[in-house]
């Protein structure tokens, strides 16, 4: 049997390997890695541009644009591919530096700098880029599988299993294109928390304030893209693993439709022959445009030849939109089983003012909704429908324990719950009656979308995330969804949003002003089925009114 002594040296000795592929020259000076650390207050977004390490160009071009414009600049030779991507893996390695323990899994920065460098002889050699994202770094979840290197999804018996000998579909339609990848990102064992920690790489610390979790399970995407380490990357979502990690990070997120994004050729640690709520894959960001960008391009691919998942249909244009369509909105402000703080009630408050200033109709749907509570109670269930509890199994296997927020999403509800026939005919039951009370009232009251919080709080202390209904709703109902960054915690201006003095008793999670002073808030939107395109319209409308009302 295992001892911990075991599968902590083997953790350990992992992590070290990733961590021997930042070369010496990129190490930060031991005086900017003071005062880190899992309890530390320290907000590190600007050390990046203040260690050194970055010359004025490689500043400029990680911080400046977006992927959309790194493309058009990559294209016309303005920008060499070799030395976009040295800038980004220089980044990505004081990310990973600056969080002390990980936002990174694997690094591979050889071998992306060796294929940026073929990209601009091929780009000198035929006049033309190779395809539309010549020479753009993209990052991905460590569930992604990328040629020969590995995937451990947070376990440490994976540790052993060899390279990938292929890509995923989604990255290897990016690779064709003309991606570059160079760093994979740390999530949480299990894929199943908030709070994005293994025993093999660590926790993904938040870079707005360490002591704050980066979300889960795309965590590592999330903090990368916050310190500009990536401008766009890809993540999964099942229950908000996408949307969690881009809010609480200040950045962009979008979960599209099961089916709509290829899934296929991932890192296999769930048992097979799951049915009912599934995840999907998507792209979180510095902007809208580049989430539309990665969605019209893998659509272009007809995905469907690699991954008999997708519903193979094209990305339909839409015209612009413009401000004089006035768009319907319903409005979820909380579920009382899960109320919101002061510093998103703000956020949402606000948000809707501003929508309802600029002409457009609001729809009160928290008394027509079914219970958002419920609705992650019946979630959890459908999560739970594997009796072999098949990700347990590969901790057994190391002797590893499993991680301390795996025990914060039990709910007193699911007490000696047990997965049965009957059980599973209920959930699907249970499930289909939701859908159809949502699709009523979508249609009843001629929605376009639906504006609501992606959580009850901003990023928590470690560990303290609690539960996700605001984000599992989106995965229940199987609806494309997304965050937009807006406004920060103020106890100032969060003061007159403060209710029953401020006491949150027995929920979770729990409000504390101190702690999320200035963290991000963000703004989440539902969009119909298979309707990804409009929903990216509507995005776009309300991110320009947002922006100007922050």
């Amino acid at each position: 049997m295992a001892t911990p002594e075991d599968w902590k040296a083997k953790g350990q000795a992992k992590l070290a390997s990733t961590n021997s592929k930042i070369p010496a020259a990129w190490r930060l000076p031991t005086d900017l890695l003071q005062d880190g650390g899992l309890t530390s207050a320290r907000n590190v977004l600007a050390i990046p541009r203040e260690s050194g390490l970055l010359t004025a160009r490689e500043l400029e071009l990680t911080e400046t644009y977006d992927a959309t414009d790194l493309v058009q600049k990559l294209a016309s030779g303005e920008v060499r591919a070799e030395e976009l991507t040295i800038a980004f893996c220089k980044r990505a390695a004081i990310a990973q530096q600056l969080n002390q323990t990980s936002c990174l899994t694997e690094i591979f920065f050889e071998e992306a700098i060796e294929r940026a460098k073929d990209l601009d002889a091929y780009l000198k050699r035929e006049g033309k880029p190779i395809g539309p994202l010549h020479g753009l770094p993209i990052s991905l979840k460590d569930c992604f599988n990328v040629k020969g290197q590995y995937a451990t999804v947070g376990f440490v018996s994976f540790i052993d299993k060899p390279v990938a000998d292929m890509n995923s579909v989604l990255p290897d339609i990016l690779y064709k294109y003309g991606a570059v990848f160079y760093v994979k990102t740390n999530i949480p064992q299990t894929l199943m928390t908030g709070d994005s920690e293994n025993n093999v790489f660590g926790r993904t610390l938040n870079p707005h304030k360490l002591f704050l979790g980066a979300g889960g399970s795309s965590g590592g995407e999330g903090a990368l893209i916050a310190q500009r380490g990536s401008v766009l990357g890809l993540g999964t979502d099942i229950g908000g693993s996408i949307r969690i990690p881009a809010f609480v990070n200040g950045i962009y997120g979008f979960k599209g439709t099961v089916g709509r994004l290829p899934y296929a050729g991932q890192q296999q640690f769930t048992r097979k022959g799951r049915t009912g709520i599934a995840p999907c894959a998507g792209p979180l960001g510095v902007s809208l445009r580049d989430l539309e960008m990665i969605f019209k391009l893998v659509s272009a691919a007809d995905p469907w030849l690699y991954d008999e998942g997708v519903i193979s249909v094209p990305w339909r244009d839409l015209p612009p939109p413009t401000q004089d369509k006035k768009l319907r909105f319903g409005v979820i402000t909380e579920d009382p089983k899960s109320p919101i703080h002061p510093p998103m009630l703000r956020a949402l408050k606000t948000a809707t003012k501003a929508l309802a200033a600029a002409g457009n109709i609001l729809v009160p749907l928290d008394r027509q909704i079914p219970s958002l509570y419920d609705g992650f109670i019946l979630a959890s269930k459908a999560f739970m429908t594997d009796n072999k509890m098949t990700p347990f199994q590969h901790m057994a296997a190391s002797g590893e324990p499993p991680i301390p927020s795996i025990a914060t999403l039990q709910m007193e509800e699911m007490k000696d719950w047990q997965i049965s026939l009957d059980e599973m005919w209920e959930i699907n039951a249970e499930r289909e009656q939701v859908r159809t009370s949502w699709r009523k009232l979508w249609a009843e009251n001629s929605l376009d979308a639906v504006v609501m919080v992606p959580h009850a709080g901003t990023a928590q202390r470690h560990d303290k995330y609690g539960l996700p209904p605001y984000t599992v709703v989106a995965n229940v109902l199987d609806y494309p969804a997304a965050v937009i960054p807006f406004l920060k915690a103020s106890k100032e201006l969060d003061a007159p949003y403060v209710r029953n003095g401020g006491a949150f008793v027995n929920r979770r999670p729990e409000y504390d002003p101190e702690a999320c002073e200035g963290m991000p808030c963000a703004i989440q939107l539902l969009g119909r089925p298979m309707h990804e395109e409009e929903l990216m319209q509507h995005l776009k409308t309300v991110d320009i009114i947002l922006k100007t009302a922050a």
